[in-house]
């Protein structure tokens, strides 16, 4: 069976994330030079050495590679949750699900604030099993965000499970493997993409917060981490152009992974 095409909206989403990280990628770290000597925005009040653009475009990258990270590594572990629990059944797929439930119910941007607290002492103290910044950024990220992917995992596992054609192959002899390879995983592909899509802004804008507030030692800094350290400038006359580039590429690198969840959901749902 072969998947759903994806929706034209969902590709402009993708290409402008695309746009976004080849543009910081080149900007931060193939051409350096040319923010670095270029930037008609000025140096950063607080890091004279560094211009405004290196700061956003440096922070941007960042932001973008733990987004994708993060979003990454909490759908491929909702996924492998969700995949045990169909194929467990019964009693230990409902057990299962209510501890999906559980994880789902924690706040995530408090639960992220408290693992980063507790994995900064461990830093301290060498005891982070080898994890820098941001290595911990994403282990505390994909943490609190596995639970929603595996729920919606599992429930349009159980729905493709029910299909006619699926109940055909299986009723002419078809095993979990012949119909997960051949039926299941060629409908699940456009939703896997959705769902991951999904935790993308919710990574960025999570880690953004806890940044913002100086909790996590984002080091190079990330968009959150940036803004937090200069949204100071704001009380300043001109200190506009310090935070705003920030913020714009903030909204912009979450609208283009919203935009393509979002059409890459409604897809899925009438499918």
């Amino acid at each position: 069976m072969k998947g759903p095409r994806v929706p034209r909206r969902a590709w402009v989403g993708l290409l402008l994330l695309g746009a976004l990280g080849l543009t910081s990628w080149l900007a931060g770290r193939v051409f350096p030079d040319v923010l670095a000597h270029t930037c008609p925005l000025g140096a950063d009040p607080s890091q004279p050495d560094h211009t405004v653009c290196e700061r956003a475009f440096g922070g941007l990258w960042v932001s973008l590679v733990i987004g994708l990270a993060a979003g990454g590594l909490a759908t491929a572990v909702g996924l492998g949750v969700a995949m045990a629990a169909r194929a467990a059944g019964g009693f230990v797929e409902h057990q299962i699900l209510r501890a999906v439930d559980a994880f789902f119910a924690l706040p995530d941007v408090l639960v992220v604030m408290v693992l980063q607290l507790a994995g900064q002492s461990l830093l301290d103290a060498g005891g982070a099993g080898g994890l820098g910044p941001s290595g911990l950024m994403v282990v505390s990220l994909a943490l609190v965000g596995w639970a929603g992917p595996a729920r919606m995992f599992r429930n349009r596992l159980a729905t493709l499970e029910g299909q006619e054609f699926v109940a055909a192959s299986r009723a002419l002899g078809a095993g979990r493997w012949h119909l997960l390879r051949l039926h299941l995983w060629p409908a699940l592909r456009p939703f896997v993409l959705a769902v991951f899509l999904s935790r993308l802004p919710t990574a960025i804008l999570t880690e953004s917060t806890v940044s913002f507030f100086g909790i996590a030692r984002m080091e190079p800094m990330s968009l959150g981490r940036y803004l937090g350290t200069s949204y100071a400038a704001l009380i300043y006359e001109g200190g506009a152009r310090v935070v705003l580039p920030a913020w714009g590429l903030l909204v912009l690198i979450v609208l283009a992974a919203s935009l393509s969840a979002q059409a890459l959901g409604v897809q899925n749902r009438r499918a």
